[in-house]
């Protein structure tokens, strides 16, 4: 393994590697048989594992690598530079045999003092969703980035969830994209993201090794109604989103909200949310930059199902081969609900 520098064009890629700040990449190179790197637009933490030969057995003694230590990863690959950015090792998993001995580490991009499995019960009902994440966040030294919008929620109780499920699961209710990433809790509307303007085009006949879809309609509808409480007449009332007027299947939202603006929030989120008719995985015959989770691109040569795509998630990955591969899940962009 080489070090990163400016005037790198092979179509090998170089891997600089930090720990706890200190370059590493010399040490690791000789060792290093596979990396995978995954960025997920929501769901769960990136991730980034590494698997080192251990012959020589240096990390089960010398070079043990200490749950909560930092990894740092720089890819470059041609003029190209690919950053997954920062990590913390969460994980190790040795393995002897006759094929040799191997240790994989698993590194998150969350902190490992973020509370994941600790469940908790807690009322935020009349907070907004910016200032639940303030609290949350100031706990484990996070900041907020993005705009909510100061979406303000009405009955709303963390049950016997972490305070990451707790944060997935109301975001999603209310039509935004949650995650971690170097220090801060996210948040991104998804309206926005799927309207966002195309960064980049892949045809199927150069760009793409492989590619599969799945068209749909079982998860898709019409209407998303919610009631919810009108204060004026001080009675319980319902509002309706519309989306695809050609299907006659209606979403019930299961949450009594405070107002109508509130319903209004969560029905079309709901709608949203459900509709992904055409998903699938692609794997490109050449690494992109461009390629990254909660990007929009334009995908040619397909027919009627060619059109805008939006990447939920990536894979990067470098094995013994020295290549660099990326893939990723996708889905196509729908129109906007009304």
């Amino acid at each position: 393994m080489e070090t990163v520098n400016s005037t790198n064009k092979t179509r090998k890629p170089v891997v600089t590697l930090l720990c706890n700040g200190k370059d590493a990449s010399k040490d690791f190179s000789k060792y290093l048989r596979e990396l995978t790197f995954n960025e997920f637009e929501d769901e769960q933490s990136d991730e980034l594992t590494l698997t080192l030969n251990n012959n020589d057995g240096y990390f089960s003694d010398l070079w043990y690598p200490n749950k909560g230590d930092k990894l740092s990863v720089t890819i470059q690959y041609g003029e190209d530079v690919f950053e997954p950015g920062a990590f913390t090792i969460d994980e190790n998993s040795f393995n002897w045999g006759l094929s040799g001995d191997t240790i994989e580490i698993k590194a998150l991009a969350t902190s490992t003092n973020f509370s994941v499995r600790t469940q908790k019960i807690k009322n935020w009902s009349g907070y907004t969703l910016n200032k639940i994440a303030e609290i949350i966040g100031k706990q484990y030294g996070f900041k907020v980035l993005g705009n909510t919008g100061n979406v303000k929620i009405g009955v709303i109780v963390q049950k016997n969830e972490s305070d990451i499920a707790f944060l997935k699961r109301i975001s999603k209710l209310y039509g935004y994209i949650f995650n971690i990433k170097d220090g801060y809790l996210t948040f991104t509307s998804l309206a926005e993201l799927e309207s966002g303007e195309p960064l980049f085009t892949l045809s199927k006949s150069s760009d793409v090794e492989s590619l599969s879809l799945n068209d749909t309609v079982t998860k898709i509808y019409g209407k998303a109604k919610v009631q919810y409480l009108d204060l004026k007449s001080k009675t319980v009332k319902t509002y309706t989103a519309v989306g695809n007027t050609e299907i006659t299947d209606t979403l019930t939202v299961y949450k009594r909200c405070s107002s109508l603006s509130e319903a209004k929030i969560v029905a079309q989120s709901a709608l949203k949310n459900s509709a992904r008719e055409v998903t699938g995985r692609i794997q490109l015959s050449k690494p992109n930059k461009l390629f990254m989770a909660g990007v929009n691109f334009d995908l040619t040569g397909i027919g009627k199902h060619e059109g805008k795509y939006h990447i939920k998630s990536q894979t990067l990955k470098i094995d013994e081969t020295a290549k660099l591969r990326q893939e990723g899940e996708i889905s196509k962009c729908l129109n906007s609900v009304q």
